[in-house]
């Protein structure tokens, strides 16, 4: 249905997380909203149309990556801007190969955050 607007879909399946990068990105400017698990991304893209979905590469029970590839490969969701976060060594090679726009290193700097997420929307 796609009638309310937001910048950024955070999904990420630690709390803290997803409220430390809200607050962050809200401050800059940008507006936000949150989920934690892949069925709870699915409905909020239903409903809201999203520039950037911001998604760690592992969740609990969930790959990012294949939730990413599997967004990329879809009509309603494929133009949609995708950064994903890892702290896991070969992270940022294997979530670019999976259709990420984009990659940043766990734990990441507030304002290499805010930088990627202007550069990507620009």
């Amino acid at each position: 249905m796609q009638d309310k607007t937001v910048d950024i879909v955070i999904m990420d399946d630690d709390a803290d997380i997803c409220l430390l990068m809200k607050n962050v990105l809200k401050f800059a400017g940008y507006t936000v909203q949150t989920c934690s698990t892949p069925d709870s991304l699915t409905k909020t893209v239903a409903e809201v149309h999203t520039k950037l979905i911001i998604m760690d590469m592992l969740l609990a029970g969930f790959d990012g990556r294949e939730i990413c590839a599997s967004l990329k490969k879809r009509p309603l969701t494929s133009n949609i801007k995708i950064m994903m976060m890892s702290a896991h060594p070969d992270g940022e090679k294997s979530c670019l190969l999976a259709g990420a726009d984009l990659f940043v290193e766990k734990p990441f700097d507030i304002d290499t955050l805010i930088a990627k997420v202007n550069q990507i929307l620009k």
